[in-house]
């Protein structure tokens, strides 16, 4: 064909002509052979780099925040001034913004062959090959040492190292999760459940405030519940592999069992006697009907609207779960004012 050379019983792009006694570059991994000695499609773009790092995604880390915010209707506790409250969750979320962009990179980087071949994932940077190995391990490295540092300088700062230990674990669950727990639903799903488990309990420690295990129980349902419905979406989707009869069937179940669980668990908290206590009312339990139509909604987008196999990205994008997010917030502020 036109614009094409065959050398070697392989077909050339002209644009792409392999290089005589060229040896692969660190970005052209074995997978990618079929473009040996096109170091033109690495373009390394900044843009393409910052995809990389899925800012779309970093919204996640505001569950930091839960503790401080519960913490201050609490009559038991105390936060720090506005001043060193700032810095301290300014820090934390700094810390966890570039610990989850190294996650990112590292999961891209295990999945670059398989993304390429899946119709939800084949346009990350990584996967359509606009950004190299190279480039991609030293910009997840750079993250990583970047997020620690963060916290490190946290305890410096503020005293203790609370942060940091949170950091440190969840930095060292992103592997064991990318390239072990995930290949077991339910693994994969506590695996991410921790993660943010981890997250919450960072926001506590960041400022100083006591997390009630209630609350750190329903954020760790909440999330496994997520992450199910996000497995549970996935077979949906057209050109991805589907499973068979009696595993949708046990994915159903549990993403049922999930969902009344985190129902449950937030209804015994807002009616646990610690709870009265440190808020001085038993008002919160009024909000269980918002949490109920959240979960609802959660099981519409991954079974009706199907949310195109990733149901926890169409909740930042859903208006109805939105504004449920929005009327919780503000009913229980107002409950608790």
């Amino acid at each position: 064909m036109p614009g094409q050379k065959q050398q070697g019983g392989r077909v050339y792009h002209r644009a792409a002509h392999p290089r005589k006694r060229a040896s692969r570059t660190f970005g052209e991994s074995a997978d990618w052979s079929d473009h040996e000695g096109c170091e033109a499609l690495y373009a390394n773009r900044p843009g393409d780099l910052l995809r990389c790092l899925r800012p779309g995604q970093w919204a996640k880390n505001l569950i930091l925040l839960a503790a401080p915010f519960f913490a201050w209707f609490d009559q038991t506790q105390t936060l720090p001034d506005p001043i060193a409250l700032q810095e301290r969750l300014g820090l934390a979320l700094v810390a966890f913004v570039l610990l989850s962009a190294y996650a990112y990179v590292l999961n891209d980087l295990a999945d670059a062959k398989a993304d390429a071949r899946n119709p939800l994932k084949q346009g990350r940077p990584i996967a359509a090959r606009q950004v190299s190995l190279g480039a991609a391990i030293p910009l997840g490295a750079l993250c990583l040492l970047g997020g620690l540092a963060a916290a490190w300088f946290h305890g410096a700062r503020f005293g203790g190292h609370g942060l940091l230990w949170a950091a440190l674990a969840y930095a060292l669950l992103q592997p064991a999760y990318t390239f072990a727990a995930r290949r077991v639903a339910e693994l994969g799903a506590a695996a991410v459940a921790l993660g943010f488990a981890l997250r919450a309990a960072a926001g506590a420690v960041a400022v100083g405030v006591r997390l009630s295990p209630w609350l750190l129980l329903c954020a760790f349902l909440l999330t496994f519940l997520v992450a199910l419905c996000k497995r549970r979406a996935a077979h949906f989707v057209k050109g991805l592999p589907q499973p068979t009869a009696a595993e949708a069937r046990i994915l159903d179940l549990e993403v049922a069992v999930s969902a009344a669980a985190t129902a449950a668990c937030y209804a015994l908290y807002t009616l646990a006697t610690e709870t009265i206590a440190n808020f001085g009312t038993d008002r919160l339990v009024w909000t269980l009907p918002l949490v109920l139509l959240g979960l609802f909604r959660l099981l519409r987008l991954t079974y009706g609207e199907r949310g195109g196999g990733a149901p926890e990205a169409a909740l930042l994008r859903d208006w109805p779960m939105l504004a449920l997010i929005a009327l919780w917030v503000g009913a229980c502020a107002a409950i608790l004012w």
